[in-house]
């Protein structure tokens, strides 16, 4: 390193490359004095920039000599000791400045997150980030997600109006709900981390959410006394998300055709803005579109945009809220609760067969209605309305929807029905349970039964109240449902075969996991050659000829595919006949598929082609 004196004159700094934003004007009053007192101790960093000198680190030092200059305590042609860097990219700079100023005095948090981000887009790790800068590498994830803020959000953590808890919780927010917020808290509110955040994750599906044309809901709403979109409310939610994500699948599918550069759908509370910048049009740059669909239902989609230049490792590492780092989870909710739905028909589907065990439960679920004088409303199980509104629905559905329609012609219900405003009507189930009957008329009806015509009844009313409890968490313990199901000896495979709808919503590695669980891969090949997308609609296929006793498929391999069941899918560890499946044998990779393969392209050899075993 060589060290020679410049002019003060030749020096100037470089715009907009410095890191730090914020600079305290008493400590440059200080460092000034301290420089005038003892001279400049420490010497800049610079590169030639034609006949003058761009400042790379040190514009304190170099502000507060301007402030001698000024005052006239020295001169323009004051000697400042540097050091000359040659040959600098501008990512080069940025990253020396931010190292510099991160060792010599910590920047502000809102600094720090931009200048972490500026070195993460140019193509910089995390660890390398940390370890320059004497930091974790949680604390680069924590910062750099502040980097995502609206700039008005930016300001005020820049001011100290929100401490960095609070700055956190709102990155989970979208912009137009940071600029609500904010004048909130102009208005006199006050909000903690935990306020912030308890709004944000905990919203309802208000009206005002909805992308999709409000004649396609089928469902009732909600009012407060105003009757504003903001403040009423989808009462079924379920059918609110199902419409959600049709409309943001055809938005995505409409940006496509349009002829967006990308398009990107980010599902979780926390969307890494920071990871793209607006595209320069002048340059030509092609900008493409990401649509943020949180998990409340609320959409933001912002247009022109490019993708910086950040490690495909970096992304995946800082794609979760730092501010609550935890694993993924092995099944999303969406997973859980089509499992859920799926168990719940299997076992309404062993109630119908089974008289005896569901009055039993009839009479479990009557002991515990101690409400209201015992008087026992019947709900229809969730698991109905999950597939009402489906185009491919289970068998167990129609076993379900057609006994609830037998009855219901047989009862004349329609006739009974006093309520004036409409309601929905997803199936005969519904309109079964619906509330609001003429009490005399339906008397009249059911005392008109013969007695197994009445015992048909009560098994299915009792039916269609009964599946798992929450649908929304993996039911793995010894419940009722579970009990249930057991002493009915129900068997999954009997009633479902992994499907598209199901493998779709596996990541990868867990597609190629089934594949070698199962021994498909032995038909497959090589599953690297495979997208997740194929992979999914591979492995369905293969189910779906084994189900069908393929006679192309070797009688070991059928009889795996038939008997696998991932684990969600099993009655909380409760073996039940034909339900479980032997540990499968570890599988190898091989470059092979059958002759008539599943539509992708893979080596084709002989059907009886064995898979390659490591050694």
């Amino acid at each position: 390193m060589t060290i020679e004196t410049i002019p003060f004159s030749k020096l100037a700094p470089t715009e907009g490359a410095n890191p730090r934003r914020s600079m305290d004007a008493a400590a440059i009053e200080g460092l000034a004095a301290s420089i005038k007192a003892d001279g400049l101790l420490q010497n800049l960093v610079v590169r030639k920039d034609g006949r003058m000198f761009r400042i790379v680190s040190g514009e304190r030092r170099w502000r507060a000599l301007a402030l001698l200059a000024e005052r006239g305590d020295i001169g323009k042609d004051y000697p400042v000791p540097v050091e000359v860097r040659g040959g600098l990219s501008e990512a080069d700079a940025l990253r020396l400045a931010t190292v510099e100023n991160i060792q010599r005095e910590q920047l502000a948090p809102m600094d720090e997150a931009e200048a972490f981000a500026a070195l993460l887009g140019e193509g910089a790790s995390l660890e390398d980030v940390a370890a320059k800068a004497g930091v974790s590498v949680l604390t680069v994830k924590r910062r750099v997600a502040l980097a995502s803020l609206c700039d008005e959000a930016k300001a005020l953590v820049r001011e100290g109006e929100f401490s960095l808890s609070v700055a956190e919780a709102l990155t989970l927010a979208t912009n137009d709900q940071q600029r609500a917020l904010i004048e909130r808290l102009e208005q006199g509110y006050h909000y903690d981390a935990d306020d912030v955040r308890g709004m944000l994750t905990g919203e309802k599906p208000a009206v005002s959410l909805a992308i999709f044309p409000m004649a396609q809901y089928a469902g009732t709403v909600t009012a407060d006394l105003f009757a504003d979109d903001d403040t009423t409310f989808f009462d079924d939610a379920e059918q609110f998300h199902r419409l959600q994500s049709q409309a943001v699948e055809a938005l995505a599918e409409h940006h496509r055709e349009a002829g967006a550069a990308f398009v990107e759908v980010l599902t979780e509370n926390y969307a890494p803005w920071w990871q793209y910048r607006e595209a320069d049009a002048q340059d030509g740059e092609a900008g493409g579109v990401v649509i943020h669909f949180k998990p409340s239902g609320r959409v933001e989609v912002r247009e022109g945009l490019v993708r910086r230049e950040v490690r495909p490792s970096v992304a995946e590492e800082t794609a979760d809220h730092p501010a609550a780092p935890k694993e993924k989870p092995e099944y999303t909710g969406a997973v859980i609760r089509m499992v859920a739905a799926h168990k719940s028909l299997a076992v309404m589907a062993g109630l119908l067969a089974n008289p005896r065990k569901a009055r039993e439960v009839a009479v479990v679920t009557m002991l515990n209605a101690c409400d209201w004088t015992a008087r026992a409303r019947l709900d229809a199980h969730p698991a109905l309305a999950y597939f009402a509104g489906e185009d491919a629905q289970p068998d167990t559905y129609a076993k379900v929807e057609g006994a609830a329609q037998v009855v219901m012609e047989a009862l004349d219900i329609a006739a009974t029905l006093t309520s004036r405003y409409p309601a929905p009507d997803r199936g005969a189930w519904e309109t079964l349970l619906r509330p609001q009957k003429e009490p005399l008329a339906l008397y009249e009806a059911v005392t008109a039964l013969d007695d197994a015509a009445l015992d048909a009844l009560h098994l299915l009313l009792t039916t269609l109240t009964f599946g798992q409890g929450n649908m929304d968490a993996l039911d793995a313990g010894a419940s009722l449902f579970n009990r249930v199901a057991s002493d009915l000896g129900v068997s999954m495979r009997d009633h479902w075969c992994p499907d598209e709808a199901f493998l779709t919503r596996r990541r990868k590695d867990q597609l190629e996991a089934i594949a070698k669980e199962t021994g498909a891969v032995t038909r497959l090949g090589a599953l690297k050659d495979y997208n997740k997308t194929q992979l999914a609609a591979a492995l369905a296929r293969h189910f779906e000829r084994c189900a069908a006793d393929d006679k192309l498929i070797a009688a070991d391999l059928k009889a795996r595919a038939n008997a696998w069941l991932p684990e969600a899918m099993r009655f909380g560890g409760v073996a039940v006949e034909g339900g479980d499946m032997a540990e499968a044998e570890e599988v190898t990779e091989v470059e092979a598929d059958d002759a008539i393969g599943d539509g992708f392209p893979t080596p084709a050899v002989a059907e009886d082609a064995q898979p390659a075993h490591a050694a």
